[in-house]
């Protein structure tokens, strides 16, 4: 196989993890009615005893929440290490041109974002400065990095220092009082987003930044993201994807590492959850619990990523990569059309649905939603050379306009 072809070949499979990080993207979003933060209680309440409800929180927390986020950060890393590996050697200019792309990526997300508070783009252009400075460092600082960032840990060393010297506890009654505040507070913005008007809800997610930086923070969910933005960086070095079917016993290895690992982390989550309240527990435990399941997720990302990397490079999948491939060349035209469409079903300005289906229907529309993506997209490449956000980014990026047509 020549080097064009085995060029190709990456990219495509790279495309067709694009496709399936998408994929779960959207079903993430749509399990959650796309409200992107917390959900009153009151509302999940309506679904408590619904069968086909419980079955999907299962499916979610095992096999969705918390992965595809990653997955997704990950092939952005590896997109960067792509573009940095095969530039013009004369390219003096391309660290400023990733900075320019970075800034015009943040805009993208700001103008995403006051529509749909889940946006992630802006915090990819943030991140995207750190991925331009750990570019410089080597495989191995690279890789210990991504490995305490994926796994949460600055998040599990301040845990760990509030359990051994704890800030002075507040009286019941305040703490009462505060819990009261936030479900009054959850509840009223649930409402703007499912009642509210276009400018209402504009106004409120502007204001949302706030809670979005303190939750990824908070959270951790910030380094986590980093750290496989790293992953990401270092497969791309390895160039595992290049030589893939020199690494396939690797890669084959890695999934069942990774598949062992969860199988018991999950059957000892559900067997707690079967046979121990919650409250019955040390207080300790909520730290351990905190750091098995971000093994469990990071774990699951890599298994999803390696596993489906195994089955697209079979000849059989050859026909299902090339229709995820079209979904995740034109991946960030993509990802705003999902919001485009969750907003118009469940927010005030649309439909104003959020709350009202049960979140089993919500996961066969937002397959449904990614089915006919696949068509949308397939149909615009036979026309166009890229998606339309895309277009406008690289046009953006070069200072003029890209050959569109073809």
């Amino acid at each position: 196989m020549n080097s064009t072809s085995s060029s190709s070949n990456r990219i495509t499979l790279v495309d067709g993890l694009r496709g399936i990080a998408l994929l779960g993207i959207v079903i993430a979003h749509a399990l959650g009615w796309f409200i992107a933060g917390f959900i009153p209680e009151s509302v999940w309440q309506s679904y408590q005893n619904s069968l086909p409800t419980t079955i999907v929180n299962y499916f979610d927390g095992i096999f969705i929440s918390g992965k595809f986020y990653t997955f997704f950060s990950l092939l952005f890393g590896l997109s960067f290490s792509l573009q940095f590996t095969n530039r013009k050697a004369d390219d003096k200019h391309f660290e400023l041109r990733f900075l320019w792309r970075l800034a015009l990526l943040f805009v993208i997300g700001f103008i995403h974002h006051i529509h749909w508070r889940g946006d992630i783009l802006g915090i990819y252009a943030f991140l995207g400065i750190f991925l331009l400075l750990a570019n410089l460092l080597s495989n191995r600082v690279v890789l210990i990095l991504a490995i305490l960032m994926s796994l949460n840990t600055p998040i599990l060393v301040i845990r760990t220092v509030e359990y051994w010297h704890p800030s002075p506890k507040v009286s019941e009654v305040v703490a009462q009082k505060e819990q009261e505040k936030s479900n009054k507070e959850q509840l009223k913005n649930f409402q703007t987003l499912k009642a509210g008007s276009y400018t209402q809800i504009i106004q409120q997610n502007f204001k949302d930044f706030a809670f979005k930086a303190d939750f990824q923070w908070n959270s951790g969910r910030i380094f986590v993201t980093f750290g496989f933005f790293l992953l990401g960086l270092l497969v791309g070095r390895l160039r595992l994807f290049d030589h893939f079917q020199e690494y396939k016993k690797q890669f084959k290895k890695a999934v069942w590492a990774c598949f062992i690992l969860n199988i018991v982390i999950v059957t000892f989550f559900i067997t707690l959850q079967a046979t121990i309240p919650w409250d019955k527990l040390p207080s300790w435990f909520g730290i351990f619990s905190e750091f098995l399941f971000s093994i469990h997720s990071a774990t699951m990302t890599l298994m999803y990523v390696a596993g489906f990397s195994l089955l697209l490079s079979k000849s059989s999948w050859e026909g299902i990569l090339k229709q995820l491939s079209y979904v995740g060349r034109m991946a960030l035209t993509n990802y705003l059309l999902q919001s485009f469409v969750g907003i118009l079903l469940f927010y005030g300005f649309g439909l104003g649905l959020a709350g009202d289906f049960n979140p089993a229907w919500c996961l066969l529309g937002a397959v449904a939603v990614f089915l006919l993506q696949i068509l949308l997209s397939k149909w615009w490449l036979s026309r166009y050379y890229y998606g339309p956000i895309e277009w406008l980014w690289r046009s953006a990026t070069y200072g003029k306009w890209q050959k569109m047509q073809r």
